[in-house]
């Protein structure tokens, strides 16, 4: 099976034919895409914003050879005697694909990332491990949203820390099963959400108990607040993929939902696998803070606090739950069946006597820095602060003359766990990643007299809503600050 025989026109299905050694031809619309130094392009260009997959080669295949054997290891008897043909997605530097060459069975390997230096750099990576034509390896960009690999050709798909990144996960793991030959499966690592949640509850625990020993904030703390602040931002607006859109990592899963929804789209099988189990926690954190370029010295006293104060948290962990990491591991059925699907029951909604209850008895704070201006597109509001709640703040909600736009809480503002939250009415976590900081701009909207009706509520997880106490009136280019 050639490069050909593995692909099809994006933009009609049609057969793909090699007609030299630089072009690919369409033979039904006749559209013809470049083959540059053996790597067919449908994307066209270099997309990758940065340098993502950068770092030292030599540690970066050791961890990825690392991972691959840890994959094995959780698959167990599911791991097939030769992997056939492989399709591999967002390879980037080729860390995965050389690991997989060096040490796995497989027919034939199709490998395709969106950038062509990231192919590139696949290449010469595993150009040294001699694959020899027995094993053919082909290479191609491809947009994330193009269509351009033909249905079943391949018995295995990895793509292994790819899901997290992608928007419309449902859409792609309907691609993955239809690419698939039947009896084929697919495998990705995954990130689980109820570790992390615990894991973050865990750090801020640790880090306000040294505070307050100390008095002062320990070495590295601004490494550990910024982490908690950029997952805190994915567990509160978890699904939201209109506002998680432009990071590079977009979700955290929860088992039950990917297996119900590998089900729900035909895979015969669907499992969540625990790939690192690290129930206290140490592990985890220290490898996250070595990941983001914590001093030493701080990783070494940091971690074990951590699996200490995070005690009550990691314990209500079952075992699926017990990894940061997790292996999905998808089948396709080996030929046409019927299949019915049923959806787990969801749980009961949870009833409030009143707001009180709900807000975990201490009531919200906040403190809103408001400045607006006036431009030809529009109002444009510069919002700063803090809101301080126990139950997840997804918003603040601005409302200019009936427009209404949102900013989110997340920012790492650990001033005000020291000033407000001494007497830890509040959950560490909700104080150290309280703040706000957005501009908001309301297109096609314009001052009149130099100001503008006003309204603002704070939108919480648990569907309530509380309206704050604010001025009827917001005059332009005049800080207002609203305390509560």
């Amino acid at each position: 099976m050639n490069l050909p025989d593995r692909l099809h026109c994006p933009e009609c299905k049609g057969r793909l034919d090699l007609v030299s050694a630089n072009a690919l031809r369409c033979t039904h619309c006749e559209q013809t895409f470049p083959v540059v130094d053996g790597i067919a392009d449908f994307a066209g260009k270099s997309i990758t914003g940065s340098d993502c997959y950068g770092g030292d080669g030599r540690r970066d295949d050791a961890l990825s050879a690392d991972l691959l054997a840890r994959i094995r290891a959780a698959a167990g008897e599911r791991w097939p005697a030769t992997l056939g043909d492989v399709l591999e997605l967002g390879c980037g530097r080729g860390q995965m694909t050389s690991a997989i060459v060096a040490g796995h069975a497989f027919r034939s390997m199709l490998v395709i990332d969106t950038d062509m230096d990231m192919i590139r750099s696949c290449r010469e990576r595993i150009a040294t491990l001699g694959t020899g034509t027995d094993r053919p390896v082909f290479h191609a960009t491809l947009g994330g949203d193009q269509n351009a690999i033909r249905d079943a050709v391949a018995d295995t798909v990895l793509g292994l820390t790819l899901l997290s990144g992608i928007g419309d996960v449902r859409a792609f793991l309907t691609m993955v099963h239809r690419v698939l030959k039947p009896g084929g499966r697919a495998l990705f690592v995954v990130p689980n959400r109820r570790y992390f949640q615990a894991l973050c509850q865990a750090m801020a625990e640790a880090l306000v108990q040294r505070y307050a020993r100390d008095g002062v904030w320990p070495d590295g703390h601004q490494t550990v607040l910024s982490i908690l602040a950029d997952k805190r931002r994915l567990l509160v607006h978890r699904g939201d993929v209109g506002f998680l859109a432009a990071l590079d990592e977009k979700h955290l899963f929860d088992s039950e939902a990917l297996e119900d929804g590998g089900r729900e789209i035909g895979f015969a099988t669907a499992e969540m696998i625990p790939l690192a189990p690290d129930p206290a926690g140490a592990e985890t954190v220290r490898r996250i803070l070595q990941d983001a370029g914590a001093p030493d010295d701080a990783v070494r006293e940091f971690a074990p606090l951590v699996s200490s104060a995070g005690q009550p948290f990691f314990s209500l962990l079952g075992r699926q739950d017990s990894s940061a990491s997790m292996l999905l591991w998808l089948t396709k059925g080996g030929g046409p069946g019927v299949r019915i699907f049923s959806a787990r029951s969801l749980p009961p909604p949870v009833g409030f006597m009143g707001p009180e209850t709900a807000l975990g008895g201490a009531p919200p704070r906040w403190s809103l820095e408001v400045l607006a201006r006036d431009t030809p597109d529009g109002i444009v509001v510069t919002l700063g602060g803090w809101c301080l709640c126990n139950v997840d703040v997804l918003w603040v909600r601005i409302t200019l003359d009936g427009v209404i736009r949102h900013a989110p809480v997340w920012w790492q503002r650990p001033d005000v766990h020291e000033v407000l939250n001494r007497n830890r009415l509040y959950h560490p976590l909700s104080a150290l990643c309280s703040g706000i900081k957005s501009d908001l701009l309301f297109t096609g909207v314009h001052a009149v007299a130099n100001e503008c009706s006003f309204h603002f509520d704070m939108l919480l997880s648990s569907g309530l809503i509380v309206t704050g106490p604010a001025p009827e009136r917001l005059v332009m280019d005049e800080q207002l600050v609203i305390t509560h």
